[in-house]
């Protein structure tokens, strides 16, 4: 099932003006390509620090680093393993760009390495080279097999170096204003996709095959221009022979080879603010990760669905710098991967950290899609439903109405907003209703844009006492979805009306019925929300989503559960057994206190012996009346027929 884990610290950044600023983070941030779930070990450039490299699992630690200048930025990192051919020894080429004013050098440091992926010694540097460059190092690719570094230059310039910086080749690629460089494998051959910027708006877009026929070896396979496109504006990503530009509230996905614009996808969520942060990375086949300041999305990009969200609200800002994409099907069926991103704390000072987020990418079908869609219709003007059958007036109860003027019902509802009593006269009577309530007679109010502007309207008027008007709209099965979202909230002061929602209201939110369930203290409440929570959710939903609550109190439900005095529950305590089984499997038994769980111990024990009671008295029962039948069918030959009475059982709840 799609979802997210709370992000885990990696490490915490040093104070420096470029790591604290939204607007430069990412730049002064380079992950090298053995950040993978086999490795176990991430190598982060930080500009103005070291080139660090860090395990994950089982606690994030610092295993080695390199110091470069404080004064230097990092524009490029990766590391490659090879065997020495001196001792045959396994050793790591960690490969980077550092660039100071107009200065700009390619930095080789070999170490040794350890084949352990939970090791703590990072083993230790024998070699360094360093290499002057006409310009900024954009991108490092290196080829373990040949011992080939190819680095791209923002001048336009794919140049080949060994491992000693001896320079193999160069090639221009024509345009000067490389900003993004993405190399990928496929059948067993290496690609390099290169985009640079042209004035004017454009982006030239170019494909390469690298090592065909040796280890320097270069082939141009297309050449495109995109119109109307400007890379410093955009964020672009690639995976699985699509490139994917995200511009404002809009995503733009490109086929290779030639990279023709193949789809244009609207993200309604996006509000289009320039203070907004964004940032993406490619996740699993059709999917994405997408960050809007401190809030995280999966998205589908085949069924245009929202799989997974979820508020990151203890940091301000989280933006993303790579994830471990998952093979495409067929490769692995595994749907669990991480990725890394950069945050800043909230507050005067703030702290910028490395964290680590667990990912459930999901099976990528449309049943995960299922109503999460984030497209919205733009409806102009609303469309009666056609009836199925002939309009003949004897198929309608007297008096029914088919259609109604809604704008000139709203109208008047407007004009009278400060007379509850007016408000509800107008609301019953033009709309024909004729109890408080939902019945079958109501269904040809089904306008859902009037039932929410009247729920607008009725929430900005009144604000202690409410309309009639708004017990009916509770009880409508049409209510809008958009306004359940806080709506116990709102009626935590109105008890009557708090009782109807919870009721009666569709489509309440499982993360506020747990919400109150876990801070309401009146029981004929606790148990009208247990009941409608395991009526409208899943088992597996409720676990869920239990998980994703950073701090759950359950005291108040637990005494509630095993409150031997409440005989309104009885008949209802098997469900309220089987919710309370999913409580403690998602909190666990070390959340609660030590005189909750005796006197939670002390009534499983209690019903325990009363089920063994009732138990040894069903069997007495049982016993007398086969006795009964018997001395009854001696004196008189009419055999009475019992009923058998089945054998009590006992179920121990599983804690």
């Amino acid at each position: 099932m799609p979802s997210f884990s709370q992000p885990f610290r990696l490490a915490v950044l040093p104070k420096i003006l470029s790591l604290s600023n939204v607007e430069t983070q990412i730049s002064s941030l380079q992950i090298a390509d053995d950040f993978s779930l086999e490795s176990n070990k991430i190598t982060i450039g930080i500009s103005g620090s070291t080139i660090s490299q860090y395990i994950i699992n089982p606690t994030p630690s610092l295993v080695f680093n390199v110091p470069i200048p404080s004064t230097n930025n990092v524009t490029a990192c990766n590391i490659g393993h090879f065997v020495s051919d001196t001792d045959g020894s396994k050793l790591e080429c960690w490969a980077y760009g550092l660039s100071y004013n107009k200065n700009h050098t390619l930095n080789i440091s070999i170490k040794t390495s350890d084949d352990d992926k939970y090791a703590t010694s990072g083993g230790e540097v024998v070699e360094t080279y360093s290499q002057k460059c006409d310009d900024k190092i954009e991108h490092i690719k290196i080829n373990e097999k040949e011992k080939v570094i190819v680095v791209v230059l923002k001048n336009g310039l794919i140049q080949f170096y060994d491992f000693t910086l001896k320079l193999l080749k160069s090639v221009n690629v024509m345009y000067s204003d490389i900003s993004f460089v993405e190399h990928f494998e496929e059948d067993g051959k290496q690609f390099a996709i290169i985009l640079s910027n042209i004035e004017g708006k454009k982006i030239s877009f170019k494909l390469y095959e690298l090592f065909t026929n040796d280890k320097t070896s270069i082939n141009e396979l297309s050449s495109t221009i995109l119109e109307d496109a400007d890379l410093g504006e955009s964020q672009i990503c690639y995976q699985f022979g699509k490139i994917y530009r995200l511009f404002e509230d809009r995503l733009y996905i490109y086929n290779l080879p030639q990279c023709q614009l193949q789809q244009t996808i609207e993200l309604p969520f996006i509000q289009k603010k320039d203070s907004d942060v964004l940032s993406f990375s490619p996740i699993a086949n059709n999917r994405i990760l997408l960050t809007v300041n401190n809030k995280i999305y999966l998205l589908d990009l085949v069924h245009n669905s929202i799989l997974a969200e979820r508020d990151l609200s203890h940091v301000k800002v989280y933006q993303l710098l790579k994830s471990i994409v998952v093979p495409s099907k067929g490769e692995n069926k595994n749907s669990k991967t991480i990725a890394i991103g950069v945050s800043i704390k909230n507050g005067p000072s703030p702290i910028s950290s490395l964290e680590v987020i667990n990912v459930d990418v999901g099976s990528g079908t449309l049943k995960d899609s299922l109503g999460k869609s984030f497209q919205v219709a733009n409806v102009k003007k609303n469309i009666p439903l056609q009836s199925l059958f002939p309009e003949d007036e004897t198929i309608y109860a007297k008096g029914e109405q088919k259609s109604f003027d809604y704008k000139n019902i709203l109208q008047e509802l407007q004009n009278n907003k400060n007379d509850i009593n007016k408000f509800d006269d107008i609301f019953f009577k033009k709309l024909n209703i004729m109890k408080e309530y939902y019945t079958e007679q109501d269904r040809f109010i089904y306008d859902q844009k009037f039932l929410s502007d009247v729920l607008d309207l009725i929430f900005s008027a009144f604000k202690k006492d409410y309309p009639r008007a708004l017990t009916f709209l509770l009880t409508h099965p049409l209510f809008p979805i958009s306004h359940t979202r806080n709506l116990l909230t709102k009626f935590r002061n109105q008890p009557r009306l708090f009782k109807q929602a919870v009721v009666t209201c569709p489509n309440l939110p499982l993360k506020e019925l747990l919400a109150e369930l876990f801070t309401i203290t009146n029981g004929e409440l606790c148990l009208d929300i247990s009941l409608r929570i395991l009526q409208d959710y899943t088992r597996d939903s409720i676990k869920q989503e239990l998980k994703t609550l950073s701090k759950v109190d359950i005291q108040n439900f637990i005494e509630f559960v095993i409150d031997t005095d409440s005989e309104d529950k009885s008949q209802f305590n098997p469900q309220l057994f089987q919710l309370l089984s999913l409580v403690l499997d998602a909190s666990g038994l070390f959340a609660l206190e030590e005189e909750t769980l005796e006197k939670l111990s002390a009534y499983i024990d209690n019903q325990v012996n009363v089920a063994e009671r009732n138990n040894r008295l069903w069997h007495l029962l049982d016993e007398n009346s086969d006795k009964r039948s018997t001395l009854n069918q001696a004196n008189d030959q009419n055999v009475l027929q019992t009923k058998s009475l089945s054998a009590y059982s006992v179920e121990y709840l599983e804690l």
